[in-house]
């Protein structure tokens, strides 16, 4: 878990572009954002390509990454192609299987880039159901993985643990705007 202060810079270098994106294009809430990068990413920035929501590559044609990650599924024989590969699986409760897998990620220059980005593929094809909550941060992190439309992850318990990272991004920026050491034009709320 990352220390008081981790996530305190976290949010300083993430929620002012969550913000200013939403704000000049009718954007989804900064904070489920800032939440979804923090879990995303431990709080920290990892890797060299600033893909701080874990977007696998699909349908895109820039750069990747292939990295280490954690996937679940319903079935125990999941392949992907080369040169994603999978390392291990084992069976977790609920009939579910956990896999440690190389995947592709998408690779960005820079985390606005990647902020972009993000906002395209909720905006995209699957999310439609779940957009129209993008300014509530709880509501809209249970109806992107709700039976609707796409699945944005597949951790089961993924609206519950990202509803709880919401409180704590809510609760830092409450204490970023107290101390005064930072910008207020940057903590506002929505």
């Amino acid at each position: 878990m990352a220390t008081k202060q981790e996530q305190i810079e976290f949010i300083k270098l993430i929620y002012p572009a969550a913000y200013n994106i939403y704000e000049r294009k009718d954007g989804i809430n900064p904070v489920f954002v800032t939440a979804q990068a923090a879990l995303e990413t431990g709080w920290k920035i990892k890797g060299k390509g600033n893909n701080i929501f874990g977007i696998t590559k699909g349908s895109w044609t820039g750069k990747t990454e292939l990295l280490l990650t954690t996937e679940i599924f319903n079935v125990a024989n999941k392949t992907f192609v080369s040169p994603e590969k999978v390392v291990s699986v084992k069976p977790i409760a609920g009939g579910k299987y956990e896999y440690k897998v190389y995947r592709l990620f998408r690779s960005y220059d820079s985390i606005e880039e990647c902020l972009d980005d993000h906002l395209q593929v909720l905006r995209g094809k699957g999310y439609e159901d779940a957009y129209i909550y993008r300014k509530d941060a709880k509501e809209f992190a249970r109806r992107i993985v709700d039976d609707k439309g796409s699945k944005y992850a597949t951790d089961p318990d993924y609206a519950k643990t990202m509803c709880s990272v919401i409180d704590t991004v809510n609760n830092r920026i409450k204490e970023i705007k107290t101390s005064g050491t930072a910008d207020s034009v940057f903590f506002r709320s929505v």
